[in-house]
């Protein structure tokens, strides 16, 4: 049931969204930031290997805000949380204009 309900809110906020569409550009750069990040720390976990392939098949922006908390474990394990906290900063910046300013604003709050 979580699951159904997180699937409707993000697709409610994909509604709501006060940024532009999808550029397919902006998508990979984002993405290949967000690999790159990851990509020195891959070994034959699972959960690496999950993560990678989340990247891989996320289909826009907004999926990609979601995944920066995987990406932000997986960096806490690999290299302490305050370490990851800062390599993640230029990720989130990376977001600007293509997410929600409200979402953004309450990333920003926490970090």
């Amino acid at each position: 049931m979580g699951w159904k309900i997180s699937r409707i809110s993000t697709s409610l906020m994909g509604l709501l969204r006060d940024t532009e569409s999808d550029n397919p550009v902006e998508l990979e750069r984002i993405r290949s930031s967000m690999m790159g990040c990851i990509s020195q720390y891959m070994d034959s976990e699972n959960e690496q290997r999950t993560v990678w392939r989340k990247l891989i098949s996320a289909s826009d922006i907004q999926s990609l805000w979601y995944l920066r908390s995987d990406v932000m474990h997986l960096l806490s394990d690999q290299l302490g949380e305050h370490r990851a906290s800062e390599k993640m900063r230029a990720i989130t910046e990376l977001f600007r204009g293509h997410v929600p300013a409200a979402q953004y604003a309450s990333a920003r709050r926490r970090g």
